[in-house]
């Protein structure tokens, strides 16, 4: 006896009709009729429902059921067991996709330099900047060469790196960043044109005033208005800081 008939005949010693059987499975009445008929199967969750409602064994109703019917619930099982995979594989890479995305913030909030250096949101760019007259240095051992070709170790006064506020456009856009310029050779050298991505300074280069554009140059200031990091907020006794 094949499934649809086994469903049809307790259906009817239990004295239901086949919407009271659907509301019972919460399917529609439509489904029960097929099943009764073999044209469709159901799947294993609401066969297991079916078996305890109709008080029928599994193993009764699966080996009177025809070798399609079988067939067909081992492929459900299958692509259950697949969507499971598949939906843990999606849900991993989410979770990957904003551990990603939330360092990338950090980063940038942080100005991390090597988290920007590689942000694909970030894109490379230039800018100018005002840098103090003089650059600072630190008294560090370096190893030099001499005339006579030998190495060896020398107390200098070593060029430190500079931190300043980076224009990128006429409406005063940009960032403090903090790179390396070496010595300011003279008067007037120090401003710099800058290739960076995010706080990642690619490249920094000593220019002249008159080699920043002329609607950046009223902006950043005179060789003499440098004002330090510590500065960027508020000046000294509190005036504002027409830089940040």
């Amino acid at each position: 006896m094949d499934f649809g008939e086994q469903l049809q005949i307790r259906r009817k010693q239990l004295n239901l009709t086949q919407a009271q059987l659907a509301q019972k499975l919460h399917v529609t009445r439509q489904t029960v009729s097929r099943w009764e008929n073999n044209a469709t199967y159901p799947n294993l969750d609401i066969l297991v429902e079916m078996s305890d409602f109709l008080d029928l064994s599994l193993d009764k109703l699966l080996k009177g059921s025809d070798s399609k019917m079988v067939d067909t619930i081992s492929k459900d099982v299958r692509l259950k067991q697949r969507y499971r995979k598949w939906l843990i594989s999606i849900g991993i890479l989410f979770l990957l996709l904003l551990v990603f995305l939330g360092v990338l913030s950090w980063g940038r909030h942080s100005q991390n330099e090597m988290i920007d250096r590689f942000n694909p949101f970030l894109k490379t760019t230039y800018g100018y900047a005002l840098l103090p007259e003089k650059t600072p240095t630190k008294r560090e051992k370096s190893t030099i060469t001499g005339s006579d070709g030998k190495r060896h170790q020398k107390w200098m006064n070593v060029p430190q790196p500079v931190n300043a506020r980076v224009v990128t456009n006429p409406f005063g856009d940009g960032e403090w960043l903090k790179f390396q310029v070496g010595a300011i050779p003279e008067k007037g050298m120090n401003y710099a044109v800058v290739l960076h991505k995010g706080s990642y300074v690619k490249r920094a280069r000593l220019v002249t005033r008159s080699d920043i554009p002329s609607l950046i140059r009223s902006i950043i200031g005179q060789d003499d208005q440098y004002m330090p990091y510590t500065y960027k907020l508020f000046g000294p006794k509190g005036s504002w800081n027409p830089f940040h």
